[in-house]
C-alpha cells in the first residue's frame, strides 16, 4: 500500500489494505455500531504481526494546545529513536511524520483525544481513532501496536443512557465512548387555545400538572424502549430533583436498578458540556464499582478453589486452553505482560475487566481470570 501524502478529512484510517472510518456525530451510528467499530479496530490491531519495523503508538490528548502536543512528541521521538538500528530509524522517521500529519489534521467538534498507530516498511499501518472522551498523553515505539489503553477506554466509557430533565424540556441521550450517538427530546406543549379567553391561575396550575405527568409518562416510555431496543444496561439521571424524583417513581421495577447515578444539576442555558462531563464521571464511577464487584467475585472463587485462576502463567495457559470466560487485569501490571495478556484476550474474543488499586489482585501478580470450567491437571 502506498502512503498518502496527506491524511484525508473525515478520519479515514488505513490498516494494511483495509480501510476504516471512525464515526463522527454526522455518522448517525448507534452505540452498538460504535462499540462494534472499536471492537473491530482493536481486533485488527491485536492481529498485527510482530516485526522488526517499529510501530509508533500515540495516545494524544487534544485538549492540550497543539504546540504543547508537538513539543512533547518531538522530545519523546528524539529519545525513542536512539533505541533502534540505523535501518530501523529510517522507518521510524517515516512513521513519525505520518503521526505528525494525523495530529495536525482538523478533528470534528467535540473530539478530545485521538489514538494514532503508524508503521512504515513491509507491513505499513496507519490508523487514527478519534474519541470524545479523554485520556492521558502517552507515546510508545515497539514491534506491535499498544492496545491496552483502547481496551481500557472501551471498558471505562461503555454505553449508557443519559436523561436530562428540566421543567420545560427533557433530553434522552444514548452515549457511547463519550459521544452522544442518539438524542430524543420531549418538550412541554403550549396551552390549548381557549378562544381568546385568559387561562385562570387554577386552570394554569391544572394544565401544568397534567403536562408534567404527560412528559414523565412519555419520558419513561422512551427510556424503556431505548433500553430494550439498544441493549443498554445503565441509566444516569440529571436535572432538578423536582423532575428526577417523578421519573424514578414511574420507572418499572426492572429499570430502576439500572439507574447507576443521579446528578441534581440542570443545564446552564444552551451549554450542557459541564453536565455531560459530570455524567460521564458518574458513569465511570459506577463502572469502577462494577469492576470491583468482578474482582471480588474472582477472589471469592479463588478462596473456595472455584472457577478462577490468578497469575500470569496460569492465565496465559488457561486462555490457550479455551477455559477462560473473562480476564481480570490490573492497570498496574507491568506493561509488557499487560499488553501480551490483553492481546491474547482480544484474539480469543474474551471480555476484559480492568481494575485499579486492588492490592489483593496485585499480590497475585496483577491478573486473574474467571473460568468456564475447571481445568484438570496431570
Amino acid at each position: 500500500m502506498e502512503n498518502e501524502a496527506k491524511i484525508p478529512s473525515g478520519t479515514v484510517a488505513f490498516l494494511g489494505m483495509l480501510s476504516f472510518r471512525m464515526p463522527t456525530k454526522s455518522s448517525h451510528q448507534t452505540s452498538v455500531q460504535l462499540m462494534q467499530q472499536l471492537r473491530r479496530n482493536i481486533s485488527s490491531l491485536a492481529a498485527q504481526p510482530a516485526t522488526d519495523q517499529p510501530v509508533l503508538s500515540a495516545y494524544v490528548d487534544l485538549r492540550k494546545p497543539m504546540e504543547e502536543i508537538l513539543a512533547e512528541w518531538q522530545a519523546w521521538t528524539i529519545r525513542a529513536r536512539q533505541s533502534w538500528s540505523a535501518a530501523q530509524r529510517v522507518l521510524f522517521d517515516e512513521a513519525k511524520e505520518q503521526v505528525v500529519m494525523a495530529m495536525r489534521q482538523e478533528w470534528p467538534a467535540g473530539t478530545q483525544s485521538v489514538a494514532i498507530f503508524a508503521r512504515a516498511g513491509d507491513h505499513p499501518l496507519l490508523l487514527t481513532l478519534p474519541f470524545e472522551a479523554s485520556w492521558e498523553m502517552r507515546f510508545e515505539a515497539s514491534n506491535r501496536p499498544v492496545i491496552f489503553p483502547l481496551v481500557q477506554m472501551r471498558d471505562r466509557f461503555h454505553r449508557f443512557l443519559l436523561v436530562i430533565a428540566t421543567a420545560e424540556k427533557s433530553w434522552i441521550r444514548e452515549v457511547a465512548l463519550g459521544s452522544v450517538v442518539q438524542e430524543t427530546v420531549i418538550a412541554r406543549s403550549e396551552p390549548a387555545d381557549r378562544d381568546g379567553r385568559t387561562m385562570t391561575r387554577e386552570h394554569m396550575h391544572h394544565w401544568q400538572a397534567e403536562e408534567s405527568r404527560r412528559m414523565v409518562r412519555e419520558l419513561v416510555q422512551v427510556i424503556g424502549a431505548m433500553m430494550t431496543q439498544r441493549g443498554l444496561n445503565h441509566i444516569v439521571l440529571a436535572g432538578h430533583p423536582r423532575q428526577i424524583v417523578p421519573i424514578k417513581e414511574h420507572l418499572p421495577a426492572n429499570l430502576l436498578p439500572r439507574v447507576v447515578a443521579e446528578r441534581f444539576h440542570a443545564p446552564n442555558g444552551h451549554d450542557d458540556s459541564a453536565l455531560m462531563e459530570e455524567s460521564l464521571a458518574a458513569f465511570v464511577e459506577a463502572e469502577q464499582k462494577e469492576s470491583r464487584a468482578t474482582v471480588e467475585r474472582l477472589h471469592e472463587q479463588i478462596r473456595r478453589q472455584g472457577l478462577a485462576l490468578v497469575g500470569m502463567h496460569s492465565c496465559r495457559d488457561a486462555m490457550l486452553a479455551g477455559a477462560v470466560s473473562q480476564l481480570v487485569i490490573a492497570e498496574e501490571l507491568p506493561h509488557q505482560d499487560r499488553e501480551e495478556l490483553t492481546r491474547m484476550a482480544v484474539m480469543h474474543d474474551l471480555p476484559i475487566e480492568v481494575c485499579e488499586n486492588d492490592e489483593l489482585l496485585l499480590s497475585h501478580g496483577g491478573v486473574g481470570c474467571l473460568l468456564r470450567y475447571r481445568q484438570e491437571y496431570d
